[in-house]
C-alpha cells in the first residue's frame, strides 16, 4: 500500500515537468492482468519504467515526444520489444509473447533459452518453473521427472540408491518413509522454484549418507494473503478386497511479519506380497523351500504446522512441528518344506501383528543478518520422540501346534543442536558450524507361549535393548570465484560418535568410539553458456538402522527368525565425480565409488532353524556413467530421460558370506508428456523405468521393469487439478534375486500389488502466490529411525 501511494504521488507530481506520457494495461497469454511486470521506454540512454499493478496496468510520464523502445520485462526475462511513436499522452495495450526473446544477466543483455539443468560447482539444478510438463503436480511427481531422481509413492532415489534425505530450502526434512512421501504431496510444483541434486554433499551437511541429498527450493514469497488446498487420491489394485485412500488438507497465510503454514492428511493403504525364499545346498542335498502370502493395511493420520516470525530485516525465527499416528495390521501366512540328513519337515505358520506407532517432531531455528554481504548465523534445534507398541500373533503348526505372542515396544528420543555461520570476505564465501546429537532408544521385546488361553513369558526369548549414541560434528568450508568460468570449494567435517548398547537378556554390551575426518573438494568451469564442466569429490558415512543393532530374536516360526547385531559397524564411501551439462538440457556425470565395510542382511542355518543377521562383510568398487536429458524442442511434446551404466566388483572378507561375481549394469527412466491443447492443461503420459541384472555383496538381482501411463489436467485457472494414472500396465514389477553362500544359494522373489488405478484430485483457493512459512531445519538423525520398530 505504502509503494502504491509514493507512486501515485510520485506522478502527480510529475505532471507539473512531464507533458508527455503513456499508459497501457499488460496481459499474459490467456489475455488476464500481468501483475509486477516491468514496461521500459528508451530513447538513446535515457531509459524510463513503470512497474504494472495488479491490475496489469501502468502509465509512465515522458519528457517529450519522439520514437522510443518499448520493452516487457517479466521475471528477469525480456518478452516483447518493439519501435513506437509518442505524441501527448499516448495509450498502449500489451500482450506478452509466448517465447522470451532475451534475458539480462548481471547488466549485459544476451540472447538465451530457458535453462532447464544448471550445472553449479557442488549440485546439479533442475529449474522446475521451466519445465511446461512439472506444472500441476505434486512434489513428488516432480522429483520424478528431475535428472538422476526416481521417485514413486513408496520411496525416493539417487541413481538406483536409496535412503536419499529431502530438504526444503536447505533444511533438512525430519521425516523420513511414508510421513515424508504424504507431506511432499501436499507442496505443489507450481510453488517449486527449482530441485538440487546434490550427490557428493559438502561439509556443510552430514557426513551420513552415501546416496546424496535433495534440495527442493520453492518460489520466494512476495505476496500477502492466504490461500489453501484440498487434496484426495486413492488407488484401485484390480480383483483384490481393498483400495487404498489418501485425504488432505493445507493452509498458508503470509503476512508482513509472520508466516504460518498447516496441513493434515488421513490415509489407508493396502498392499499385498507374494513371495518365495528356496534356500538349495550347492555341497549336499539339503533344502529349505518356504512360499509365504502377506498382507498390509497402513492406516494412518497426521499433521504439521509451521510459523515464521520475522522481527526485522535482520532477524527470523521459526518453529516447526509434526505429528503422525498410523497403526497398521500386517497378517501373512507360509509353508516351509525343510530336508535334512534327519529327514523331511513340513511346517505352517501364520501371523496377525497390530502396531501403534506415534511419532512427534519438534525444530525451532533463529536466523541472524550480519551484515549486507550476506553473512547469516543461524541457531537450531530439534526434537524427536517415537513410540511404538505392537500386539503380535504367531502359529507354528508341526505335528504339533505352537501359539505365541510377542509385545515389542520401542522409544526412540534424539536431540541435536546446531550452529551455522556463514561469512562473506570479498570474493570468498565462507561457513562454520558445530553440532551436537544424542540419540537414545529403548527396546522391549516381551515374548510370551500361549499354552490354555494363558500368556507364559518366555524368559530365553524375552529382551530389554538399551541404546545410547552421542555425535560431535564441527566443519569448515570456503567457495570462491577463481575468474568469470572457473569456481571452486574445498571443506572438511570432523565427527567424533560414541556409543554403547546394552542387551539384557543375554547380559551382553557394546561400546564403540570413532572419530574420522570427511573432505570434500569441487572445482566447476564454465567456459561459455552452453557449457560446463565440474569435478567433485566427498568422503561419507553409513550408519546402521537402530533395529539392526538391537539383538533380540523375532520370531516368524519356531525354526525361523530374524536378529540385529550390537556389534555392527558403520560403512564409509569415497565418491569421485566428473561432470558435464551441454546446452542446459544435457547432462553426463561419470563416477567412482569406493565402499568399505558394508552391511546387509544374511541368511544362516544351523541344525533345524534358519535365521537372518545384519553383518559387515564386504567392501565395493563401483565406477560409471549417467546421462539426463530433456527434450522440449516440440511444442507438444516435453520428454526426460535418464540413464544409468555401471560396472560393480565386490569382495567379501567374512566366510559366511560369497560375493557375487562383478560385472555390468544398467538401469533407465523415459517419460514422456504429449500436450493435447495450445494451453497445455491437458496432457497425456507415458513412462517407462527398467532395470538391468545387477550385483550387490552376495546378491544378483535379475532385471525388473515397469511401464505406466495416465492423463492430467488443469481447470479453473489451475486451481483445479485432476490427475488419473494406470501404474505398472503391464504387470512386471517384482523383485528377484540369488544370495551365495559357501554351501548353499537362496533364490527369492517377492511380487506386490504394483498394477492399479490411481486418481488424485487437487482444488486450491484463495491468493495461489502465497507460499506461507517454507523454511525447514536440519534434523538428519532421524532418518536412521526408519530401519526398526
Amino acid at each position: 500500500m505504502n509503494r502504491k501511494i509514493i507512486l501515485l504521488l510520485s506522478l502527480v507530481s510529475s505532471s507539473y515537468f512531464f507533458a508527455q506520457s503513456i499508459e497501457g494495461t499488460v496481459t499474459d497469454l490467456q489475455n488476464k492482468p500481468s501483475p509486477e511486470t516491468e514496461v521500459l521506454i528508451i530513447k538513446a540512454d535515457t531509459k524510463f519504467s513503470a512497474i504494472t499493478d495488479e491490475n496489469g496496468m501502468f502509465k509512465i510520464p515522458l519528457k517529450e515526444d519522439g520514437n522510443y523502445i518499448l520493452e516487457i520485462i517479466r521475471d528477469g526475462v525480456k518478452t516483447n520489444s518493439e519501435n513506437i511513436t509518442v505524441k501527448g499522452n499516448s495509450k498502449k495495450n500489451i500482450k506478452l509473447k509466448e517465447v522470451p526473446v532475451e534475458k539480462k544477466i548481471e547488466g549485459v543483455t544476451l540472447t538465451a533459452r530457458k535453462k532447464l539443468f544448471e550445472r553449479k560447482v557442488d549440485r546439479l539444478v533442475f529449474n522446475v518453473e521451466n519445465s511446461v510438463a512439472s506444472q500441476g503436480i505434486d512434489a513428488v511427481e516432480a522429483l520424478a521427472k528431475t535428472p538422476m531422481v526416481r521417485a514413486t509413492d513408496d520411496a525416493i532415489s539417487i541413481a538406483g540408491k536409496s535412503n536419499v534425505a529431502v530438504m526444503i530450502n536447505d533444511r533438512l526434512l525430519n521425516l523420513n518413509g511414508q510421513e515424508l512421501i504424504n507431506y511432499l504431496k501436499t507442496i505443489r510444483s507450481d510453488d517449486i522454484l527449482k530441485i538440487e541434486v546434490i550427490t557428493t554433499p559438502p561439509a556443510k551437511y552430514e557426513a551420513e549418507g552415501k546416496s546424496g541429498l535433495i534440495n527442493i527450493i520453492l518460489k520466494k514469497n512476495t505476496n500477502l494473503g492466504w490461500n489453501g488446498s484440498l487434496q484426495t487420491s486413492g488407488s484401485y489394485y484390480g480383483g483384490r478386497p481393498a483400495t487404498s485412500t489418501r485425504s488432505g488438507t493445507t493452509f498458508n497465510y503470509q503476512g508482513d511479519e509472520l508466516s504460518v503454514t498447516g496441513n493434515l492428511s488421513i490415509g489407508d493403504n493396502y498392499w499385498e506380497n507374494r513371495s518365495y525364499n528356496y534356500l538349495t545346498g550347492t555341497t549336499d542335498n539339503n533344502y529349505w523351500k518356504t512360499n509365504s502370502i502377506s498382507s498390509n493395511n497402513y492406516r494412518y493420520k497426521g499433521g504439521g504446522l509451521k510459523g515464521e516470525y520475522k522481527i526485522n530485516d535482520k532477524n527470523l525465527v521459526g518453529i516447526n512441528y509434526n505429528y503422525s499416528f498410523s497403526n497398521p495390521l500386517e497378517q501373512g501366512e507360509s509353508k516351509a518344506n525343510i530336508f535334512d540328513k534327519d529327514g523331511y519337515l513340513d511346517v505352517f505358520s501364520d501371523y496377525s501383528n497390530r502396531n501403534r506407532r506415534n511419532v512427534h517432531n519438534a525444530s525451532a531455528f533463529y536466523d541472524v543478518k550480519l551484515d549486507s554481504s550476506g553473512s547469516k548465523l543461524s541457531l537450531t534445534a530439534n526434537v524427536m520422540l517415537n513410540n511404538s507398541n505392537a500386539r503380535n500373533f504367531y502359529n507354528t503348526i508341526t505335528s504339533d501346534e505352537v501359539s505365541t505372542f510377542a509385545n515389542p515396544i520401542s522409544k526412540y528420543r534424539i536431540y541435536s543442536g546446531q550452529a551455522d555461520l556463514e561469512k562473506t570476505f570479498g570474493k570468498v564465501k565462507t561457513e562454520a558450524g558445530l553440532k551436537y546429537t544424542k540419540i537414545k532408544n529403548d527396546s522391549e521385546f516381551n515374548f510370551f507361549n500361549i499354552e490354555d488361553d494363558q500368556y507364559i513369558l518366555n524368559m530365553k526369548r524375552t529382551n530389554t535393548f538399551f541404546y545410547n549414541e552421542q555425535n560431535y560434528a564441527a566443519y569448515a568450508s570456503a567457495s570462491f570465484k577463481i575468474n568469470d568460468k572457473l569456481d571452486a570449494k574445498a571443506g572438511i567435517r570432523y565427527e567424533y560418535t560414541t556409543l554403547e548398547g546394552i542387551s539384557m537378556n543375554d547380559d551382553s554390551s557394546a561400546k564403540i568410539k570413532y572419530g574420522k575426518l570427511f573432505p570434500t573438494a569441487y572445482i566447476s568451469y564454465k567456459p561459455n553458456e552452453n557449457n560446463a564442466f565440474s569435478l567433485n569429490y566427498s568422503r561419507r558415512i553409513s550408519r546402521p538402522y537402530f533395529g539392526n543393532l538391537n539383538p533380540f530374536k523375532f520370531y516368524v516360526s519356531e525354526f525361523e527368525y530374524s536378529t540385529g547385531n550390537p556389534y555392527l559397524l558403520p560403512s564409509f564411501s569415497d565418491n569421485f565425480e566428473f561432470g558435464y551439462v551441454l546446452n542446459n538440457n544435457f547432462n553426463v556425470t561419470l563416477y567412482y565409488n569406493y565402499n568399505k565395510d558394508n552391511w546387509d542382511r544374511i541368511q544362516v542355518v544351523e541344525g533345524k532353524s534358519k535365521y537372518s543377521i545384519v553383518k559387515n562383510f564386504y567392501n565395493q568398487d563401483q565406477a560409471g556413467i549417467n546421462i539426463s536429458y530433456n527434450y522440449n524442442k516440440l511444442k507438444w511434446m516435453e520428454s526426460n530421460i535418464f540413464v544409468n551404466g555401471y560396472y560393480a566388483k565386490t569382495k567379501s572378507y567374512d566366510p559366511t558370506a560369497v560375493a557375487a561375481a562383478a560385472g555390468y549394469s544398467a538401469n533407465f527412466n523415459v517419460d514422456n508428456n504429449f500436450f493435447l491443447n495450445k494451453s497445455k492443461t491437458l496432457t497425456l503420459m507415458l513412462g517407462l523405468w527398467s532395470n538391468l541384472p545387477n550385483r550387490d555383496g552376495n546378491t544378483y538381482y535379475y532385471a525388473n521393469a515397469s511401464v505406466y501411463t495416465g492423463m492430467k489436467l488443469n481447470l479453473m485457472e489451475k486451481k483445479l487439478l485432476i490427475n488419473l494414472y494406470v501404474n505398472d500396465l503391464l504387470n512386471t514389477n517384482r523383485n528377484k534375486g540369488i544370495e551365495y553362500y559357501p554351501n548353499y544359494d537362496v533364490e527369492y522373489f517377492n511380487k506386490g500389488i504394483t498394477r492399479n488405478i490411481y486418481l488424485s484430485v487437487t482444488y486450491k483457493f484463495g491468493n495461489n502466490n502465497v507460499k506461507g512459512a517454507t523454511k525447514e531445519v536440519k534434523f538428519e538423525e532421524s532418518s536412521r529411525a526408519g530401519g526398526g520398530n
